[in-house]
């Protein structure tokens, strides 16, 4: 599990990374993205501070600090990924579908596992 979350956490602190120090070419890079809306530079970098703060989150729970922390990392990803959902219910983004499935939901079921996994071993 130590190797699902420093994946995870790679990726997620990756991404918040590229956010928040390129917001343009994040904006441009992932499909989909720019037909949500005109890039707005501070809603990005927000996100991605985010993102950076839950994969340090994912990465200090296989560090010793336990499932607690993974899941606050799991609350943010998990909760964005619900937020998708809802939209992708309601006729947004049905045309990024597969980009959200890898990119958005993928990542929150796995921290999401990864926590209740860490959970179920320090019982």
């Amino acid at each position: 599990m130590k190797i699902l979350a420093f994946i995870l956490a790679a990726m997620m602190t990756a991404n918040g990374a590229y956010m928040f120090v390129d917001p343009p070419g994040w904006y441009a890079a992932v499909p989909g993205v720019p037909d949500t809306g005109p890039l707005n530079l501070h809603f990005v970098r927000d996100i991605g501070i985010a993102y950076f703060t839950a994969g340090i989150a994912v990465a200090w729970s296989a560090l010793g600090a336990g499932w607690r922390a993974s899941a606050l990392g799991a609350l943010f990803v998990g909760g964005h990924s619900l937020l998708h959902a809802g939209e992708t219910f309601m006729g947004h983004h049905h045309d990024v579908l597969l980009n959200e499935l890898i990119g958005v939901h993928l990542p929150a079921v796995l921290t999401v596992v990864l926590s209740i996994w860490q959970r179920r071993s320090a019982s």
